[in-house]
């Protein structure tokens, strides 16, 4: 009998608590999992550990940071896409997530705009266009004159097939009208150092967070930002508009989500105290200074901006062959 009275006496306990929790009042009761969708040490990964920082402080409970890598971020995707939708389990996504990944591979075991929600879009970084500085283009309008000229002969290295730099190539290959063959490595790592030590490739469009320090040193030479505007990093760089493409912009993004069916006050909550935490002075001069645009988005404005990046990418995606085949 009084074991009866235990469980209905708790029952009653969890009526109250279960709505409390929906409603964000007692969000978050406990340490909240931020998937990182790729190995530590790399930039996303300094990210979501800057983050995660704040925003433990702020919500007065641990972020802690998992990292997940595989599949190039669909192994921690799908994490977090099969992760109760309670506000505890949180995803460190991107546009390769949730957009060309949707684009590019068959049987993805995830639906990017069924199965998150998104809570805001963190940081934008651009990408340089860097060539060897012995490589004979003194301008983005030289290399596209003498691609022109040279039909065939010139060729760009990106971090593999389907990543961010490939796709910014083909867009701009794509814009200006040139023609140019594309060299795949295993990663963006790998494709620097073959163009720093003399390779073959002529150019790479690279992530300013990494390819910054390159154009720095000298080691590459950097000729457009995809930014609108210029960087205070590399100040001298202009962007493409300025350069002669106008209007050229490219950029890879990170955002937040959550699981679909996060309660929506949950999801409020987490949009309000990311973008705190993003702006605090000590972190806005930390993800800065790695070339990144914060940004610090509304949940609608997530939403609208992959839809948009749908609409960029698929036609690109489609005329060029890039979908797996299986």
């Amino acid at each position: 009998m009084r074991l009866v009275v235990h469980v209905v006496v708790l029952m009653s306990l969890l009526q109250w608590i279960v709505p409390l929790e929906a409603n964000g009042q007692s969000y978050p009761a406990r340490p909240i999992r931020l998937v990182v969708p790729f190995p530590p040490g790399g930039t996303i990964d300094i990210v979501g550990r800057i983050l995660a920082d704040k925003l433990g402080e702020r919500v007065g409970r641990s972020v802690v940071v998992d990292n997940r890598g595989g599949a190039g971020g669909v192994v921690g995707a799908n994490v977090v896409a099969k992760a109760a939708p309670d506000g505890y389990t949180l995803l460190l996504c991107s546009g390769s997530t949730l957009v060309t990944s949707q684009l590019l591979l068959q049987n993805l075991p995830y639906d990017s705009r069924r199965d998150f929600e998104p809570v805001t879009v963190v940081l934008s970084v651009p990408y340089l266009l860097l060539v060897r500085p012995t490589g004979g283009f003194a301008s983005v309008k030289d290399l596209i004159a003498q691609a022109k000229q040279r039909p065939g002969e010139i060729n760009f290295a990106s971090a593999g097939t389907g990543s961010a730099s490939h796709l910014s190539a083909l867009l701009f290959i794509s814009r200006v009208g040139i023609q140019a063959a594309h060299v795949p490595y295993k990663g963006s790592t790998q494709a620097i150092a073959e163009m720093v030590g003399g390779g073959q490739t002529h150019f790479i469009f690279e992530a300013m967070a990494a390819g910054v320090q390159y154009a720095r040193s000298g080691r590459l030479r950097a000729l457009g930002l995809t930014s609108l505007r210029r960087s205070a990093l590399v100040p001298d760089v202009p962007t493409f508009t300025e350069a002669g493409v106008p209007g050229f912009e490219m950029s890879t993004w990170h955002a937040i989500c959550a699981p679909s069916g996060t309660p929506a006050p949950i999801v409020d909550k987490l949009n309000a105290e990311i973008v705190a935490a993003i702006n605090v002075p000590e972190n806005r001069d930390r993800l800065t200074g790695i070339g990144a645009e914060l940004v610090g988005s509304t949940r609608e404005q997530m939403r609208q901006r992959i839809e948009q990046e749908f609409l960029r990418w698929e036609k690109l995606i489609r005329e060029m062959g890039l979908r797996e085949q299986r």
